[in-house]
């Protein structure tokens, strides 16, 4: 019973160890020559695409598959119902066999479009989806050219271009390895569109950290410069009212009989033939019929001519006299 259990899971074991332990080259080969001037369809390893594609048969072959010299005005076979496998129907496969046969001298018209290429692969349509086989591996220090990765519906045609695959190149000359972990990832894109949404999604996590970090940081600016600005207004706002209004001193027009400014000016300095004088400071003529008050008491008389000072009265009310020629004059007694 034991025994049985063992063998029965025998087979799972083997599939196990072939998908993750990496392949032993085996009998991989090719005696198809590129001529001069396809160099740059090598891989990292300097394999010409006709070797390459003969690493990418084999991954679904055991590591056995011989990629035979192509013959002028004929063809690579394409897919068909007993051929078709993951690996002859996936992206790189008919990339590199297209390259391969051009290299070789061949004209276009020895290339097929992606479309005929697929017509054999309907068994599992999923395998033209990638551009290489999840849960598969290359033999030996094989890789694929990043330009063979491409999906072939996005060449001019739908078909195999040189000049297109060239200009890929010239933008990124390196190589993959596909591993067992990466492809068993069941991605149906390239390398380069899977690296491309990685690094967008990267992208579009920094920007929003830093959008939120700026926009902070904009706003406490703002807040500090708000905050500054209203400072400078109550200041300034202080300042304006103590220019105006030095000594806390306002004009009121008079409104009763007293408290006028006296008429006999003979006593104050300086002169009133400009604007009149009153307490030390200048008094327009529009405001000749106004009185100074102030909030504090006054502990001193204005300054008089000469040099007498009158010394200081506790009562400093305005006396009312009358002139010879009996007109009222309001007039601060002398002693």
């Amino acid at each position: 019973m034991v025994s049985l259990c063992f063998l029965s899971i025998i087979p799972y074991i083997s599939t196990i160890l072939a998908v993750q332990v990496h392949p032993v080259k085996r009998n991989v080969v090719s005696n198809a020559t590129c001529i001069s001037g396809y160099s740059w369809m090598n891989d990292s390893q300097g394999y010409s695409p006709c070797h390459t594609v003969a690493y990418v048969e084999a991954a679904c072959t055991g590591n056995n598959y011989d990629q035979q010299a192509l013959n002028n005005g004929f063809s690579y076979s394409l897919p068909n119902s007993s051929t078709a496998n993951e690996c002859y129907c996936s992206w790189s496969s008919y990339n590199l066999m297209m390259a391969c046969t051009i290299c070789q001298g061949n004209t276009n018209s020895a290339v097929w479009e992606w479309p005929q290429w697929t017509s054999g692969c309907t068994t599992n349509l999923s395998w033209t989806q990638e551009y290489f086989p999840s849960g598969f591996v290359l033999a030996g220090d094989a890789s694929i050219p990043y330009w063979a990765t491409t999906d072939p519906t996005t060449w001019t045609y739908a078909t195999f271009n040189i000049q297109d695959a060239n200009a890929t190149y010239q933008k990124n000359s390196s190589s993959i390895t596909p591993s067992a972990s990466s492809s068993s990832s069941g991605s149906s894109s390239s390398p380069s569109s899977s690296s491309s949404s990685s690094s967008s999604k990267s992208t579009d996590v920094g920007a929003i950290v830093g959008g939120t970090i700026g926009g902070v940081a904009a706003l406490s600016f703002f807040a500090i410069v708000a905050y500054l600005l209203y400072r400078r207004h109550v200041y300034r706002k202080g300042v304006h009212a103590s220019v105006i209004n030095p000594q806390g001193m306002t004009f009121m027009p008079l409104s009763g009989t007293h408290n006028r400014i006296p008429s006999d000016t003979s006593n104050f300095a300086p002169s009133m033939s400009g604007p009149l004088a009153f307490y030390g400071q200048s008094v327009s003529p529009s405001q000749q019929h106004e009185t100074a008050y102030s909030s504090e008491p006054q502990t001193a008389y204005p300054s008089l001519q000469g040099s007498f000072s009158p010394p200081p009265r506790t009562d400093v009310s305005v006396y009312t006299t009358h002139t010879s020629n009996g007109q009222r004059h309001d007039a601060i007694p002398m002693i």
